[in-house]
């Protein structure tokens, strides 16, 4: 409580003392030796607004009592309950009060105006080195420095050149005093702020070779310029570490400015400069190695055109385009833009070149077939010193290429070319020439041979399944596996009363066609792949009324099959006849097998007696809109097997006799 009320008093002390300042210096205050201010009461109870009404005779017992409220307004708190609390304070405790608040109030004051100590004593804010006489033995320069000095108080050291050189004068401010001390010429002061110092010092120049070279280091500055002048007007200089450098020649000789890093020493070498030979315009010489592709109609070329630049750069190359010619595409490296106009390939960098520089040109050239021959058009370069190039040519079509009257250019074995012309294509190389000078013709005599039709459909295997009743009718399951390429129907010649009974293709339902021969059409897709074909399945089922045996229960049977507008590779038949018959007499196109044969490294799959085989077609009647109609047909019975190994588009069958087929 005693720290509360001590604290609460203070504060109080605190806020009061600055309005009794600020009073007591517009009075007559008389003052003693002591150094104290002597204030009436009269006066000092003005100043503390004292009341004896409310507080009567309390000064003359040596007291002061604040009210409570007073105190809270001065601190800023509130306390409830508290309106009737007074303070009392002797006078005693009141004046030693005053007394620290006076030296609290003066200390804080020197503390807010006292200055932070600086990190540094002093900063060279920049130096000039500016040569005075330069010859083969030495070198004068006036070095001048500006320097900021920090530190207040006491004497300041401040390195200003390497001792390695000879200091001749100074020019310094008063109380700024030059001293050798150690490694550096060094300036002494005890003053603060802005200084600026001129000394005059000497260099030695050395020689090696016919060049000649000084070196003196230098302490660090804001910034650093080097001013020098050399008494010969045909001298190449060298600033080591010059950030930048500015040389030109004057009445003296050759001047150089030159800006230095803060932590670089001075380091310069000069020698007689060599003259500059007179540019040369550039000369060029040229490679090329083209590619020909004769297609029908057309001709494709690509040329790799390697140039070598001599003498001076350049900026754009030019080359010669036949007449006819369109050129598609120019590439290389740094090609900024390229233009084809009237006979000429233009072609502008990004920038100059010299040395070796390749460009890639694709162009082409309509070619009238009829008349047999052509000219090969070749690109060469414009202005060259020497041209020579290779030449190859390609067909890509059933076309046949020979060589014809050429002038200028040499034929030559394929096999000679360069590799880089022969990796251009995949296509075998028909004819190859090469030739030394731009001015050159080769002529081709091209001959055009009529297409013959290719295979685009084909069936791998064709799967027969055929069931025989006790009254002689047959039912038919036939599955092919076929590749297509573009073919968009498969024809089959149905055998005579055949009745489709459902149709699929790639395992989707099917609607079967008739086209004006009268032979069944099915769709056809195409085949998924690009080079091996992939097979998918064309499927159909289809009954026949067949012959019914005699009163004897014997009779002969004719199956035939339905003849296909596309080959197949294997035709296999399996035929279920009923356990009960004897069945002698087969003959036919195809051959009677107990296995079948294994064509294309595909096993194919033989059937055995008593095999039950289901069949579910999805039929699809034409306009009524029905649903899918499942056909399951179990075969049961003795089985053979015939088979036939590539079959062209004609009419397969077999015949057998039959007989104990009595019901």
């Amino acid at each position: 409580m005693k720290r509360l009320l001590t604290t609460l008093i203070l504060t109080c002390i605190c806020a009061i003392l600055p309005i009794v300042r600020a009073q007591a210096t517009g009075m007559d205050l008389g003052t003693n030796e002591t150094g104290r201010v002597l204030m009436p009461w009269a006066d000092f109870k003005k100043v503390t607004r004292w009341d004896d009404r409310v507080f009567p005779g309390e000064a003359d017992r040596g007291q002061f009592t604040v009210s409570w409220k007073e105190v809270q307004s001065l601190i800023g708190i509130d306390i409830p309950d508290s309106d009737t609390a007074n303070l009392k304070l002797p006078w005693k405790e009141f004046k030693s009060l005053l007394e620290w608040s006076v030296r609290e109030a003066d200390r804080k004051q020197k503390e807010k105006e006292k200055i932070d100590p600086s990190p540094v004593s002093y900063l060279i804010l920049a130096a000039e080195y500016q040569s005075g006489d330069v010859s083969q033995e030495g070198a004068t320069f006036t070095g001048k420095f500006r320097i900021n000095v920090l530190e207040e108080k006491g004497w300041k050291k401040i390195d200003i050149l390497p001792a390695t050189v000879a200091v001749s004068e100074a020019k310094l401010p008063e109380g700024v005093f030059l001293q050798l001390s150690g490694a550096y010429y060094s300036l002494l002061t005890r003053k603060t702020g802005a200084i600026e110092a001129e000394i005059g010092f000497s260099t030695a120049v050395t020689e090696s070779g016919g060049a000649y070279s000084f070196s003196f280091g230098k302490v660090p500055s804001g910034t650093c310029v080097l001013d020098l002048t050399v008494p010969n007007k045909e001298v190449e200089i060298r600033v080591t570490g010059a950030q930048s450098k500015l040389a030109k020649v004057v009445e003296k000789g050759t001047r150089v400015v030159a800006a230095l890093p803060a932590n670089s020493a001075v380091n310069v070498s000069w020698e007689r400069a060599i003259p500059e030979a007179a540019k040369a315009p550039a000369k060029c010489y040229s490679e090329t190695r083209t590619l020909v592709s004769v297609a029908d109609g057309l001709m494709l070329g690509y040329a790799q055109i390697s140039f070598s630049i001599l003498h001076a750069p350049t900026r754009q190359l030019e080359m010669n385009v036949p007449s006819g010619v369109s050129v598609l595409d120019v590439s290389g490296r740094q090609i900024r833009d390229w233009r084809s106009t009237e006979g000429k390939l233009v072609v502008q960098l990004d920038r100059e070149v010299i040395g070796a520089f390749q460009i890639e040109v694709k162009y082409e050239m309509s070619q009238n077939m009829a008349s047999g021959k052509a000219t090969l058009p070749v690109i060469t370069g414009v202005g060259v010193e020497r041209e020579k190039g290779h030449i190859a040519v390609v067909a890509l079509s059933n076309i046949e290429i020979q060589n014809d009257e050429t002038t200028g250019a040499h034929p030559m074995d394929v096999k000679d070319l360069p590799p880089e012309i022969v990796g251009m294509t995949s296509q075998p190389i028909l004819l190859a020439y090469r030739y030394v000078d731009p001015k050159f013709q080769v002529g081709l005599k091209i001959g055009k041979h009529p297409d013959v039709d290719v295979l685009l459909t084909v069936i791998d295997r064709a799967r027969f399944t055929v069931m025989q009743t006790f009254d002689g009718k047959r039912i038919t399951r036939a599955v092919y596996s076929v590749r297509n390429s573009r073919n968009q129907f498969l024809r089959l010649t149905m055998p005579e009363k055949a009745e489709i009974w459902s149709a699929s293709v790639a395992g989707k339902a099917a609607q079967p066609s008739k086209d004006t021969d009268g032979r069944i059409i099915l769709p056809l897709v195409r085949s998924e792949g690009a080079g091996d074909l992939a097979s998918f399945p064309v499927e159909l089922v289809y009954a026949e009324p067949g012959v019914p045996p005699d009163a004897r229960g014997a009779g002969t049977a004719n199956v035939t099959l339905p003849a296909c507008s596309e080959p197949i590779l294997h035709m296999m038949v399996q035929l279920y006849v009923p356990e009960e018959g004897r069945y002698d007499d087969f003959t036919g196109t195809l051959r009677m097998v107990e296995k079948f044969t294994s064509v294309g490294g595909v096993d194919a799959m033989a059937g055995n007696n008593n095999a039950a085989l289901t069949l579910q077609q999805t039929c699809a009647v034409a306009g009524t809109g029905a649903r899918p109609i499942e056909v399951q047909l179990p075969l049961s019975g003795k089985l053979y097997l015939f088979e036939k190994v590539l079959v062209l588009k004609d009419t397969q069958g077999f015949s057998y006799t039959f007989s104990r087929l009595r019901r």
